[in-house]
């Protein structure tokens, strides 16, 4: 197993977090520099400033960078819940690959449709911390949870 017991135990504990929609983190699973990226775009980039601005560094990485997602998706689907599916794992170079499913369901904001939305993930991991989650989602269902998370 390349990325390790430790690491995948990290993992299934930050879900049981998201799903008891605590914001806390396992320790030392994101550094400062962790990176978010949403259908190949980084998210300090969505936010239109330098990725190297230090304002961005600090709400766009890291444990902030992730809390500031979680909180979006949460006021999107009130009771969101994340399932992940099997783990495929691979070393390269001295980083950790794990590849995963996930379905993210719930009720849309506004309307309580029902929503089941699946969203492959790629982390890249460096000695039990993740430096890099790369979440693919469909478009459509993305515009669904953007519009739902604008309704008050």
């Amino acid at each position: 197993m390349a990325a390790g017991e430790g690491l995948i135990a990290l993992l299934d504990r930050l879900i049981d977090l998201f799903n008891r929609q605590s914001l806390d983190l396992p320790d030392g699973l994101f550094t400062r520099r962790t990176q978010f990226r949403l259908n190949g775009v980084a998210y300090e980039e969505m936010l239109g400033r330098s990725p190297d601005d230090p304002l961005v560094l600090m709400l766009a990485r890291g444990p902030a960078g992730y809390r500031f997602t979680v909180k979006a998706v949460q006021h999107a689907l009130p009771d969101a819940r994340l399932e992940r599916g099997e783990i495929a794992e691979q070393s390269k170079d001295g980083m950790d690959i794990v590849r995963c499913e996930g379905w993210l369901s719930g009720h849309f904001r506004g309307t309580g449709d029902a929503a089941e939305i699946l969203v492959g993930f790629e982390l890249l991991a460096r000695g039990g911390s993740i430096d890099r989650v790369d979440a693919t989602i469909d478009p459509d269902a993305l515009a669904k949870v953007r519009d739902a998370r604008l309704r008050p």
